[in-house]
C-alpha cells in the first residue's frame, strides 16, 4: 500500500476478531526469516516430536508392573520378548527392567524437551532480532512526509514492544499447533484402539473446552487491542513530555502532564486487568471441566475394571494419557492471551512493513556522474495535498558554483523547493535538471551522495566526536577528520574536551554549546565535500560571537560549491550571488541583492521589516522569472 501518512492505530471501540488473513499476512511478511535458521528449527521440532513419542511410551512400564507383576495377570503375546529377556518368568528381573525403562523414558523426555525448548527459545530470539533489523531498515526508506507526521513515541513502541510480542504467532503458534495436533491424533488413536468406550468418555469435555476458548478469545483480543493502543499513547506522551520538559516546568504544568499520564496509565491498566480476568475465568472453568472429564474416566473405567472388561493398568494408562491430552487444552488460556496480543502487535507492524517506499528508483535509473553543479527547475509545480499547490510553474537556472539564497515568508515553499531537489518528493508537473539531466534518471543514493545538507538544528549522535564528523564520509581518514574540524573552526574546542576526538557527545549534544554543535555539524558537511550544498539557516539562535565563527566555517564549506541557503536573516545572505524570493506559490523575484533592492518592492519590505528602516529607492519594473513571476 502507498503510505505517506503515519500508520493509524485501530480505534479503541472497534471489536477486533481473530483473523486468519492477518496471520497469513504476518507469515508472508516475516516468513523469509525462517530460512536463515532452518537447521535450528529442524532440531527444535525433532525434539518436540520425540517428546510426544516418549509421552506415549512412558506410562507403559507402570501398566505392565501393575497388571502382570503385582496382580499376576498373564503376559500378552506382544510382551513375550520381556519373559525371554528375563530368562523365564523371573518377576524381580522384570520389575527391575521395567523400572529402569521408566527411568530411561524420563531421561529421554528431559533430553528431548531440552532440544525442543532451547531450540525454540533461541530461534524466537534470533527471529525477533531479524525482524527488528528488517523494520528498522524499512523505516530508513519511508518517505520524509511519513516521518514528519508520525509520532516518534509510537514508532519506538512498535520496535521495542510489538516486535517481541509477535513471537507468539511466528514461533509459538506453529509449534503449539504441531504439538496439539500430534498429541491429539496419537493419544486419541491409541485410546480408541485400547478401549473405545472409555475413550469417548474422555473426549466428551474437549468440544466444550474449545467452545469457551472461541467465545472468550474475541473478548481477550479486544481488551488487548485497547491496552496496546493506550500503551502506544503513553509512550508518545512520555517522549513528548521529556523533550518539552523545560517548557512544562517554565509554565508550571507538571500537574497537568501528570494528570494526562495518569489517565492514560489507568486506562491501560483497566484493559490489562480485563484481559487477565477473562483468561483466568477460562482457566478456572477449564479446571472444572477437566476434573469432570477425569472423574468420568475414573468412574466408568473403574466399573469396567470391576467387570473384568479392562485390566486396572489400562485405567492407569488412560488417566496418564488423559493428562497429556488435556494439558495442551488447559494451557490454551495463556496461549490465547499471547496470540491475541501478538496479533494486535503484528497488525501494527504490518502497517509499517506494508507501507511502500514512497520515493523509489526508476526501473532504468543509473548512477549519477560527478556533478558540475548547474541546477535548473523547469515549470515545476508541487503540492502536498491534492489541489493545494505550494509551488506553481516555477522556473529558474542556477549556474555551477553560484550561491543562491531563498527568502520569503514562512510557508512560501523554500524548504519544499530544496526537498524536491533532494527527491524527498517528486513534482506533480515539470522537471528538475542537474547538468542538463533529469534527476529522476539517477538512483536516489547516487543523487543524494552528491548533496550535503546542513540543518538549522545541528543533529548529533550519541557517539564520539570523531564518529559524528565521520558520519559525512564513512571511510574518512584521521587526517581528513582533523582537517575538516580545523576548517569548521572546531578543532580547538575539540582538543579542550576530556578525550579530544574520542569524547562522547551526549544525547542531543547537551554537553556542547549551540555554536559548538553547529561547527561539528559543518565539519561533517565539509568532510563530505559534495558539489551541491543546502544550508537551512545554520546560524539561527546563535549569539553574535558564535555566529561570526559559524560564518567563517561556512565560507570554507561553500567554496566552489553550488549552494542553496534558506535565509531568515539578511546577514546570512551577504555573500549570495543571487536572491530567490518566494511568495505564496510563486517565484516573485530572482536577482542580486543590489538589483532586488531597486526592482522588487516585496524584497525591500522584507528587508525593512528586519532592519526597521525605510529605504530610499527608485521604482523600476520588477524582475520576474517564468510564469510564477
Amino acid at each position: 500500500m502507498r503510505c505517506s501518512e503515519p500508520p493509524q492505530i485501530h480505534p479503541p471501540d472497534v471489536e477486533p476478531e481473530m483473523s486468519y488473513r492477518t496471520l497469513l499476512r504476518l507469515y508472508n511478511a516475516f516468513g523469509q526469516h525462517y530460512k536463515k535458521h532452518w537447521k535450528l528449527v529442524v532440531v527444535a521440532y525433532s525434539g518436540l516430536l520425540l517428546t510426544i513419542l516418549v509421552a506415549l511410551l512412558s506410562p507403559w512400564p507402570l501398566k505392565l508392573i501393575l497388571d502382570h507383576i503385582i496382580l499376576g495377570n498373564p503376559w500378552p503375546e506382544k510382551a513375550a520378548f520381556l519373559t525371554r529377556w528375563s530368562g523365564g518368568n523371573n518377576m524381580e528381573v522384570m520389575l527391575a527392567g521395567l523400572v529402569l525403562a521408566f527411568i530411561l523414558f524420563q531421561v529421554l523426555d528431559s533430553v528431548f524437551s531440552y532440544m525442543h525448548k532451547v531450540g525454540m527459545l533461541s530461534f524466537g530470539e534470533m527471529l525477533v532480532t531479524d525482524i527488528r533489523q528488517h523494520i528498522f531498515a524499512h523505516l530508513q526508506r519511508l518517505s520524509l512526509s511519513f516521518h514528519e507526521s508520525a509520532r516518534s513515541g509510537d514508532l519506538v513502541y512498535r520496535l521495542t514492544s510489538d516486535i517481541p510480542d509477535v513471537k507468539a504467532i511466528l514461533v509459538q503458534l506453529p509449534q503449539h499447533f504441531v504439538y496439539r495436533l500430534m498429541m491429539i491424533v496419537s493419544h486419541m488413536g491409541l485410546m480408541l484402539v485400547m478401549e473405545w468406550r472409555l475413550a469417548l468418555v474422555a473426549f466428551g469435555v474437549i468440544p466444550i473446552l474449545y467452545y469457551f476458548q472461541w467465545r472468550l478469545g474475541r473478548s481477550v483480543q479486544s481488551a488487548t487491542q485497547r491496552k496496546k493502543s493506550k500503551e502506544s499513547d503513553m509512550t508518545s506522551l512520555i517522549a513528548e513530555n521529556v523533550t518539552a520538559m523545560a517548557l512544562v516546568q517554565a509554565y508550571g504544568r507538571e500537574d497537568l502532564q501528570q494528570a494526562r499520564f495518569a489517565s492514560e496509565n489507568r486506562e491501560s491498566l483497566n484493559f490489562e486487568l480485563a484481559a487477565v480476568r477473562l483468561t483466568k475465568t477460562f482457566k478456572r472453568l477449564s479446571d472444572v471441566l477437566i476434573a469432570l472429564g477425569t472423574s468420568g474416566v475414573v468412574y466408568y473405567g473403574g466399573s469396567l475394571a470391576f467387570d473384568g472388561t479392562i485390566l486396572p493398568g489400562t485405567l492407569i494408562l488412560f488417566v496418564a494419557y488423559l493428562r497429556n491430552l488435556y494439558k495442551p487444552v488447559e494451557k490454551f488460556a495463556d496461549i490465547l492471551l499471547e496470540v491475541a496480543s501478538s496479533q494486535v502487535a503484528g497488525t501494527r507492524l504490518l502497517e509499517l512493513v506494508e507501507c511502500d517506499m514512497v520515493m523509489q528508483d526508476a526501473p532504468d535509473a543509473v548512477p549519477a556522474p560527478r556533478f558540475n553543479g548547474q541546477v535548473e527547475f523547469q515549470q515545476v509545480s508541487f503540492g502536498y495535498q491534492k489541489d493545494v499547490e505550494v509551488l506553481k510553474n516555477l522556473s529558474l537556472v542556477v549556474e555551477a558554483g553560484e550561491i543562491v539564497a531563498l527568502v520569503g515568508p514562512s510557508g512560501a515553499g523554500k524548504s519544499t523547493l530544496l526537498s524536491l531537489l533532494l527527491r524527498f518528493y517528486d513534482p506533480q508537473h515539470g522537471q528538475i535538471l542537474i547538468d542538463s539531466h533529469n534527476i529522476r534518471t539517477f538512483t536516489l543514493k547516487s543523487l543524494r551522495d552528491q548533496m550535503t545538507v546542513v540543518m538549522q538544528e545541528a543533529r548529533l549522535f550519541n557517539q564520539t566526536v570523531r564518529e559524528n564528523i565521520r558520519f559525512g564520509k564513512i571511510d574518512a581518514t584521521e587526517e581528513e577528520i582533523v582537517q575538516a574540524a580545523k576548517l569548521a573552526q572546531a578543532h580547538d574546542f575539540i582538543m579542550q574536551m576530556p578525550d579530544g576526538y574520542d569524547s562522547i557527545v551526549s544525547e542531543g549534544g547537551d554537553n556542547l554549546s549551540g555554536g559548538q554543535k553547529q561547527r561539528l555539524n559543518i565539519a561533517r558537511a565539509i568532510i563530505r565535500n559534495t558539489p551541491l550544498l543546502i544550508l537551512d539557516e545554520p546560524t539561527t539562535a546563535l549569539d553574535p560571537q558564535a555566529e561570526a565563527n559559524i560564518h567563517a566555517a561556512l565560507r570554507e564549506l561553500m567554496r566552489g560549491k553550488t549552494t542553496f541557503i534558506i535565509a531568515h536573516r539578511f546577514s546570512t545572505i551577504a555573500h549570495a550571488d543571487k536572491i530567490l524570493l518566494l511568495e505564496e506559490d510563486k517565484l516573485a523575484a530572482y536577482d542580486t541583492h543590489k538589483a532586488l533592492m531597486k526592482t522588487s518592492r516585496d524584497y525591500r519590505e522584507l528587508y525593512e521589516l528586519q532592519f526597521g528602516q525605510q529605504l530610499e529607492y527608485t521604482t523600476v519594473a520588477p524582475n520576474t522569472i517564468g510564469d510564477g513571476g
